[in-house]
């Protein structure tokens, strides 16, 4: 055998196959925002008190979270906190925070079953002052925290200098299904 079949056969012990299954894309983090909750954050996952009087749409945020190769993580923590219809957060730092929408919690938190599935009944999310509609996430497994984030509607990432390209990975698509609307995200992360 000749050398280089030689060197070319050893190197494909050590080349991953092209059918082997590729990891995912981990989410990536973004900031967290000045208007991380400042009171423990209660296990819901209905954020919408009362619809009647409701200052938005409401819409079902759900999806799974996985490891990179793709496999179920149950018994992880999400924490969503968003503002009201308004544009208004329920923080004692948000100006205006008096006016607050008090139909809609603001914020909430539910654990992944043993498919890593997750849902949220929330409002669509909604601009204010320069900044795109967006959610903030938290993921949690016990007291480690594996993950801040911001999630975007599709095409509406805003352009605000420091919002980074990472955006394009954190869109969903709201569609109309005979239940509402309904959101769809799954998140990767290394655990």
């Amino acid at each position: 055998m000749k050398r280089r079949h030689f060197l070319a056969l050893w190197s494909m012990l050590f080349v991953k196959p092209i059918w082997a299954k590729q990891p995912y894309i981990v989410t990536p983090a973004q900031a967290e925002g000045p208007f991380y909750p400042v009171v423990p954050i209660p296990m819901r996952a209905n954020l919408v008190l009362q619809e009647q009087g409701l200052a938005g749409e409401p819409i079902a945020l759900q999806g799974r979270v996985l490891d990179v190769q793709g496999l179920p993580l149950s018994g992880i923590k999400i924490e969503i906190w968003q503002c009201d219809g308004e544009g208004v957060y329920a923080h004692p730092q948000q100006p205006n925070n008096q006016s607050f929408d008090r139909h809609f919690a603001g914020f909430g938190a539910v654990v992944t079953d043993k498919e890593g599935q997750y849902q949220f009944r929330t409002i669509h999310p909604v601009p204010y002052t320069g900044r795109p509609p967006h959610i903030h996430v938290k993921l949690w497994r016990g007291d480690n925290e594996l993950l801040t984030t911001q999630l975007y509607l599709n095409g509406q990432t805003g352009n605000e200098w420091w919002g980074g390209r990472e955006r394009q990975y954190l869109q969903f698509e709201p569609k109309e299904l005979s239940g509402g609307v309904v959101g769809e995200f799954d998140f990767i992360v290394v655990t």
